[in-house]
Order: structure tokens, then C-alpha cells, then sequence
């Protein structure tokens, strides 16, 4: 057991010919490294605008909002999608420079092939094992290294060949593999929850002010908030998660007036005054706005207006529960067409669904409900019927 451990530690398995070990450190190193700068470094510094400059005005420093969305989206929700997130981004940084090195070879390799696995067999919608996905030839050239190790050319070998490891017990290998990868757990644990702040909103004027506090959680698709009356020369209290938006109503509509960070826990802000926003801020805002339209369409409860057309045609409403068949969660887009209906309605829901993520939908009696291959309200897409709702369905667990 001893040794095993030790073999995927610090293996090398340097065996080959010097033509088969020069040719495997290319490997090695075009694989670790392309990994570290193409897909680790561009997330660690990565661009406030998308569309803007490489220079460093227009980069941030840390795993991009978006990212962790599309972790959460995946599934990986279990302790926070923000803490899977760094773990994947500075696996690939951090475990991309060793796999190019040569050092702790096997266990970084082992941690990006799972990566990619998860990339390449459960991000897309229909995996195809053998299809020509660049992502999956990354994924087997990992399982390779995996399996061969850093081999001679390769700093485990070097320091194995120099014995610097034999006096090393199996629990200081462990331990020594915990300490390079420290940086990427213990960063990451500090991005386990949204942090939330206090602070305070003040109106000092002699005029009432209309206020609208929003928040929206993406990996949840979830949207949080209350619209506020502050009256003349009153304050308000609240406690709310960082990225908290705080809208004033102006005379054409609410404007954002400021964004809430970590550092105003305990502030006190004045509605009367201009706060700055950061480029990214703004970036942030209008993403989570647009999240907050989609949801609230692809919301199947939010539709109102189903229990005035039923009521209209003297139809029950049936309510039953829609869960997902895999563990994983994956993207599925569901359209209703409603009873006596000619032209195609598009009432229905896209979302991540899995085994465990269960919600509940209603719909009158008569509702035809259609899978679709993809987003229905973007044309014509193949629709497959899933079942017709009837009085029986009340309750009912529908898995997709």
C-alpha cells in the first residue's frame, strides 16, 4: 500500500528508449503547459470585457463570474459552485505547470483528466465517447500521462535518481502534495458562500425616494429582493449577499446606483449622492439582468395567465412534480402547448435538471407536454410528446 501510494506520487516510469523518453517530454511538457496558459491562466487573469483589450486596465485577477455559473449549471453545487470552480481553474493553472515540469507528474495528471472527463462526456448535452472533440484528446493524453508518470526527463525521476525522496515517509509525500496544492484548496475556501454585509440606506432629502434592492443567484437561477419606499430623512437597515444590486427610481425608470462589495459591511449609503461602478460591475449587472428576464420566462409557476385560461375553458389545473433522470445535472427544454389551441403557445421551462433538483409545475387538463431539442421560443426545433396532462397526473413525478 505503501509503495503504491508512492508510485502516484512521485512515479516516472522511465523505461523507454531515448528517442521514446525525448518524445514523451514533448508531450508532456505541450500538454501541461498549453493547459496552464490556455485554460488556467486566462481564467486567473481574465478579461472584465469580453470584447475589449488584453492590456491589464481591462484584466481581473480570480476565477470569472461566468465560470462559476457554468459549474453551477453542471451540477457541482455540493459545499458552493464557486468553490468547485477555483478548484478547477487552479488545477488546471497549478496542475498544468507540474504536469509540465515533471513534479508530482501522476496525481496532477489524474486531477485534469477528471476534469476533462467532466468537460467531455458530461458538459455537452449528448456526449458522443467517440467523437472528434479536442476536449476528449485531451482527456486520454492526461489518462496517458496518468498512467506513465513524469518519465526520465522529469524532476520526480530527477529527484528520485538523486534520493531525495528515500528518506521520505509516506505521510510526508502526502503531505508535501497537500502543500502545493494549498494555494488551490485554501483560496478556493474562502469563496465557499457569498459573503453578506450589512449596511444601511439614507434619505437626508425632504423627498421620498422609490428603491428597488435585487439580487439574483445564477447557479440557482433564483432572484431575490423587495421594492423599498424610503421616506424623507429615514434610514434603512439590511443585511444582503455581496453583488446585491440598488436601483433609484429616476423620472424614465430605475437606475442602478450602486453595487454592493465586501468592503461595505457596515457602510452607510446616501441616495442622494453618485457612487462610482466599476466596469465589471456594470458587466455583472447586466448579466444578472438578463438572467433575471430569462428566469422569470422559463418560470412555469410565474405564468398566471394559465390559471385564467383554464378557468376561462372550465379546465382543472393539475400541479405534479418534473425531476431529471441522470445524477448529473443536464439541460433539458420543455414546451406546453395548451388544449384547444391552434397556433403553437409557448408556455413551458429550460433548465439544469438532475435526479435531485425537483420542481413543481402546473397545467390545465388537456396540456400536451413536448421536449424539444432545443430552445423552443428560438423556431422550430423536434419535439418529442411526454405526456398528456390529465386528472391523474396530479402529483405525479414526471422524469425527463
Amino acid at each position: 500500500m505503501k509503495n503504491a501510494i508512492k508510485s502516484i506520487i512521485n512515479g516516472s516510469a522511465a523505461s523507454g528508449t531515448l528517442t521514446h523518453e525525448v518524445a514523451y517530454l514533448l508531450f508532456r511538457f505541450y500538454c501541461g503547459f498549453t493547459i496552464a496558459k490556455g485554460a488556467g491562466l486566462s481564467k486567473v487573469f481574465h478579461k472584465i470585457d469580453e470584447n475589449g483589450t488584453d492590456s491589464w486596465d481591462n484584466l481581473a485577477f480570480g476565477v470569472p463570474q461566468w465560470f462559476v455559473d457554468q459549474v453551477g449549471e453542471i451540477g457541482f453545487t455540493f459545499v458552493s459552485p464557486s468553490f468547485w470552480a477555483h478548484v478547477a481553474v487552479y488545477g488546471e493553472f497549478i496542475g498544468g505547470l507540474l504536469v509540465a515540469l515533471g513534479l508530482f507528474t501522476r496525481i496532477s495528471a489524474i486531477q485534469l483528466a477528471f476534469q476533462f472527463f467532466v468537460v467531455s462526456f458530461i458538459w455537452y448535452d449528448e456526449p458522443m465517447p467517440f467523437a472528434m472533440y479536442y476536449q476528449q484528446l485531451i482527456f486520454w493524453g492526461f489518462v496517458l500521462i496518468a498512467a506513465v508518470g513524469g518519465g526520465r526527463f522529469s524532476l520526480d525521476n530527477w529527484l528520485e535518481n538523486r534520493q531525495l525522496r528515500s528518506n521520505f515517509s509516506t505521510k510526508n509525500l502526502v503531505v508535501a502534495s497537500c502543500l502545493v496544492l494549498m494555494p488551490l484548496v485554501g483560496f478556493s475556501q474562502n469563496n465557499v458562500e457569498v459573503k453578506r454585509v450589512s449596511f444601511t440606506l439614507s434619505n437626508p432629502s425632504l423627498k421620498a425616494k422609490d428603491l428597488d434592492v435585487r439580487y439574483f443567484e445564477p447557479s440557482t437561477k433564483q432572484t431575490a429582493g423587495y421594492g423599498f419606499h424610503l421616506g424623507p430623512l429615514q434610514n434603512h437597515a439590511d443585511n444582503k449577499p455581496v453583488g446585491t444590486r440598488v436601483y433609484l427610481k429616476k423620472w424614465d425608470g430605475y437606475e442602478l446606483a450602486f453595487v454592493l462589495t465586501a468592503d461595505d459591511d457596515g457602510r452607510k449609503f446616501d441616495i442622494g449622492k453618485h457612487y462610482e461602478i466599476s466596469q465589471e460591475q456594470w458587466l455583472q449587472a447586466a448579466r444578472d439582468e438578463e438572467g433575471e428576464r430569462i428566469a422569470a420566462l422559463e418560470d412555469a409557476n410565474a405564468t398566471d395567465d394559465l390559471e385564467v385560461f383554464a378557468k376561462q375553458k372550465g379546465l382543472p389545473m393539475v400541479t405534479f412534480v418534473v425531476a431529471g433522470k441522470s445524477p448529473l445535472k443536464r439541460q433539458v427544454h420543455v414546451r406546453a402547448q395548451l388544449p384547444s389551441v391552434d397556433e403553437k403557445t409557448n408556455y413551458g421551462f429550460s433548465r439544469k435538471l438532475s435526479t435531485f433538483s425537483r420542481f413543481e409545475v402546473s397545467y390545465p387538463v388537456g396540456t400536451k407536454i413536448y421536449l424539444c431539442d432545443g430552445p423552443y421560443w428560438n423556431g422550430e426545433v423536434k419535439e418529442t410528446l411526454l405526456l398528456t396532462v390529465d386528472a391523474e397526473k396530479q402529483n405525479y413525478l414526471v422524469r425527463i
